[in-house]
């Protein structure tokens, strides 16, 4: 391994066998698709909420008719514990079961939703989204409408301009609870217009006005704010622009001031949102969010996923890039034999190609290695680390990078047989399931499929699998 390697990349090692029999990676939730998380811990069980898309492939919008609740104790294997109806809000409308978190609070649980009310009787103002609370004395069964009414009504608030022009409000959406460790409970919300009121000891009415929040960003509050503590440090993360960037402000108090920190993740390649969820689990910090990466996925199909969160030593937060790996995997790199200072790297497009690294896009020469097809139990499948979702595939005689359309063909497409190198029985030579005569191979810098016949190629057709941090 080169030192230039080691020195870019690091090194856990995670073999290709270990891989291939791993529980979880990102998506962390593949049985159904899955947005808008949020989390807890009870009794050393983390529980996850999420809304459960079911909008078609052709839909144009949400359809979210009930909220999901899983559970883990490892963070790798989740269980689904329970579905709650959106229609446990007899007032509300719609299949509007949208950003939601619960919180645990004197040996109760409350849940602060997001859902659809319809147009007032009188006809005076819009039908909007608004916010409903549930509560419980378990954190899965047991939901009620806490209050039988909206918690605030969308025609109280000041819908931003563009929301105007349509048929219904969305200022009053995507909740998030803190309670402060004098027991002072808060709750923030907001699109376009970001809000926070204090809630009463019963934590189902407002204790007070609801205050406009207000602070320099270089851009547009969008929604998705979550408020949490650390380190005596108040963290307010929240989306921006759209399609969404995530960013941070930090106060020393949950009422603010607050102070823009920065962005914490980029905009996402195929999902318009991304709804971030923080989650501290047995001494390790998590950021929580969706994407589109299962297969079919798009704005309206989405699906959670996990990354390591990391403070700073003056407690800014470091900013995360989404990976197929997730915190279950490390990611690992395909160095070629025929030059031992050359490894496959990706880019934006279908192209893969065979050069020497660059301490610049060093995540571009990082994949996540396992199977979508598992048979004889040395398959694998290459992702790109960085675009959950996409593959190399063999097709048409040759290798591209494309995005899962959900299909076996697909799946075997994307699927190769890892074998004793060819020019070095110590490496390894990958050959495509669907024709066993074609292998992977560099060619004229690029990675393609052939079939090796001379030493040369046979050289160009041998691989090492190498760990990554």
């Amino acid at each position: 391994m080169s030192t230039s390697f080691k020195r870019t990349l690091g090194g856990t090692l995670v073999g290709l066998t270990c891989a291939a029999g791993a529980q979880a990676d990102n998506p962390i939730i593949t049985e159904r698709f899955s947005a808008d998380p949020a989390a807890l811990v009870h009794d050393g069980k983390v529980y996850l909420y999420v809304g459960h898309d079911e909008a078609t492939e052709e839909g144009d919008f949400f359809v979210l008719k009930e909220w999901n609740i899983y559970s883990s104790t490892d963070l790798e294997n989740w269980t689904l514990e329970g579905a709650v109806p959106r229609t446990i809000f007899e007032w509300a409308d719609a299949d509007s079961a949208w950003a939601a978190q619960a919180i645990e609070h004197e040996g109760k649980f409350y849940w602060y939703t997001t859902v659809r009310m319809p147009a007032p009787e009188d006809g005076d103002g819009l039908p909007g989204y608004t916010l409903g609370v549930a509560v419980s004395d378990d954190p899965v069964s047991g939901w009620e409408d806490a209050l039988g009414k909206p918690l605030i009504d969308p025609n109280e608030t000041d819908p931003a301009p563009h929301m105007l022009e349509h048929e219904h409000s969305w200022d009053d959406i995507d909740p998030t609870v803190f309670v402060d460790h004098d027991g002072q409970a808060y709750l923030y919300w907001g699109n376009s217009h970001l809000y926070y009121a204090k809630l009463k000891d019963n934590m189902i009415e407002f204790d007070g006005e609801v205050h406009k929040v207000e602070f320099d960003m270089p851009s547009t509050f969008t929604e998705a704010p979550w408020l949490h503590e650390k380190d005596g440090n108040y963290y307010l993360t929240f989306a921006m622009n759209y399609p969404e960037e995530l960013a941070y402000a930090m106060s020393d108090s949950p009422e603010g001031p607050w102070e823009y920190k920065g962005k914490l993740m980029d905009v996402l390649e195929d999902s318009g949102t991304s709804h971030q969820a923080i989650l501290e689990y047995e001494g390790d910090d998590y950021f929580i969010y969706h994407t589109s990466a299962l297969p079919t996925g798009g704005n309206f199909r989405r699906s959670v996923s996990m990354e390591y969160l990391n403070y700073n030593a003056d407690g800014t937060i470091q900013k995360i890039t989404p990976t197929a790996s997730g915190i279950t995997h490390s990611a690992q790199a395909l160095q070629s034999h025929a030059d031992v200072e050359d490894y496959v790297r990706y880019s934006d497009g279908e192209e893969a190609t065979v050069t020497e690294l660059n301490a610049d896009d060093h995540w571009q020469f990082k994949w996540h290695i396992k199977p979508l097809v598992e048979q004889g139990g040395n398959t694998v499948s290459f992702q790109p680390e960085t675009r959950m979702g996409y593959y190399l595939v063999a097709q048409d005689g040759n290798v591209a990078i494309v995005e899962h359309d959900g299909t076996d063909a697909f799946a075997r497409s994307a699927t190769f047989e890892k074998v004793s190198g060819l020019a070095d029985s110590d490496w390894s030579s990958f050959r495509s399931i669907e024709n066993k005569d074609h292998y992977l191979m560099v060619k004229n810098g690029a990675l393609t499929l052939g079939n090796p016949s001379t030493a040369a190629q046979r050289d160009a057709a041998t691989f090492q699998v190498n760990p990554t941090e």
